[in-house]
């Protein structure tokens, strides 16, 4: 009876000791397979099985890149400049804009430019009738006709004297008129030349004295009309400030700067400027401000822009940059080489097959140009313009990775 319960404890133990082994094979010929599975982030590849998007690589040949207008450049040293956030005001320039003023009175009998209209130097942009000048007129042709008479007493009498004729008296009496007609005829021709007319219009006021009160207001530039305060049968006054012209191939655009930021701009300094639909210009700093305004604490700067084409006009609103300055960077690459993925900084440098998303590190950038402290070589051709459409792919590419499996 000792003996048979010793052998069943034996037994029973036996047992025991087999289970527990068991579990302890089982636990650890489990964990290595969880480990593996975590290191290949839960993807069993199948042998043979190619990934020609791995990583993001994008495909892509000459003829491809061409078509979707990207770009190439070579990462190398470029200047990276403090930029200065500016908005803006388009104005016309002042050194190429006239306002045309009556210098006498009158009433509007014909007006022949309106606004948006352009004009080249003489054109005529009204027609006025004037009492005043009437007067003027007939004053001049009365000084003209006074000093061709005795211009030819004096001729006629110098002759007698000089036949001993008349006495030396009469000669000096003639020059002495003819001295004073010539005085007030120039009196007279300065003052119309004051009123407004030209010297050819002068000339010519002898052959028409029926239009005494004729005055045509003329453009003294080319340009465009951008005001006009002028209607026909209106009574203006002497002093009426009546069109506007200005040249608009350039423009300027006055740029609040406040105080901090002020010391750093200075004249001849590149501007550049972005509009509604797109619209962009670069230009210079042409004044950089010399007082500020106690209400708003800022000075005004101005620039000047080319405006060839036309695009900006007066009252036109940008925003944009002033470069200030700065130093050179080593490797830099043009601002829109740069794009976001995954949360890195990346640029997409060339390759054999297409384009390699690589991150970069940044470190100072402007509207322009942005540094590359690490990730890029000099010399490496990297894309920009239109890089949005490299980022699709890159990302397509990632997406279609991710759920392939």
């Amino acid at each position: 009876m000792n003996i048979t319960k010793k052998h069943v404890l034996i037994g029973v133990s036996a047992i025991a000791l087999l289970l527990a082994g068991g579990f302890a094979v089982k636990s650890f010929t489990s964990t290595p397979k969880l480990v593996v599975a975590k290191a290949g982030d839960g993807h069993d590849h199948g042998e043979g099985e190619e990934h020609e998007e791995e990583g993001g690589a994008i495909r892509m040949d000459a003829a491809t890149i061409t078509r979707s207008k990207i770009t190439l450049v070579e990462a190398g040293p470029a200047p990276v400049s403090r930029d200065i956030r500016v908005t803006g005001t388009v104005v016309a320039d002042a050194d190429k804009m006239v306002h045309v003023t009556l210098r006498v009175s009158g009433i509007v009998t014909e007006v022949h430019k309106r606004l948006g209209e352009p004009v080249l130097p003489g054109d005529v942009l009204l027609v006025l009738d004037s009492r005043d000048l009437a007067d003027a007129k007939a004053e001049y042709l009365s000084a003209l006709r006074q000093n061709t008479l005795a211009a030819t007493t004096l001729s006629r009498e110098e002759g007698l004297w000089r036949k001993q004729v008349s006495a030396e008296q009469d000669y000096l009496t003639a020059r002495a008129a003819a001295e004073t007609a010539a005085i007030a005829l120039a009196a007279a021709k300065q003052r119309l030349t004051v009123l407004g007319l030209s010297p050819a219009e002068i000339a010519g006021l002898d052959k028409q004295p029926f239009s005494l009160g004729r005055l045509e207001v003329r453009s003294p530039i080319a340009g465009r009309v951008i005001g006009r305060e002028a209607v026909r049968g209106e009574l203006l006054a002497a002093e009426k400030e009546v069109f506007s012209v200005a040249d608009l191939s350039s423009v300027w655009v006055e740029l609040p700067v406040y105080a901090a930021d002020l010391p750093a701009v200075k004249e001849g300094q590149p501007v550049s400027l972005t509009g509604q639909g797109g619209r962009s210009a670069e230009g210079k700093v042409v004044a950089a401000g010399a007082t500020l305004d106690p209400q708003t604490g800022a000075a005004r700067v101005v620039a000047a822009l080319d405006n060839g084409d036309g695009e900006w006009r007066p009252g036109d609103f940008g925003s944009g940059s002033i470069q200030a300055g700065g130093e050179m960077a080593d490797i830099a690459v043009p601002a829109s080489a740069l794009q976001v993925l995954n949360g890195d900084n990346v640029v997409f440098v060339r390759n054999a097959e297409g384009f390699e998303p690589r991150v970069v590190e940044v470190g100072r950038r402007n509207s322009r140009f942005a540094e590359i402290t690490f990730g890029l070589f000099p010399g490496e051709q990297v894309a920009t313009g239109n890089t949005f459409l490299l980022k699709a792919e890159a990302s397509r590419g990632e997406a279609s990775h991710s759920h392939a499996h």
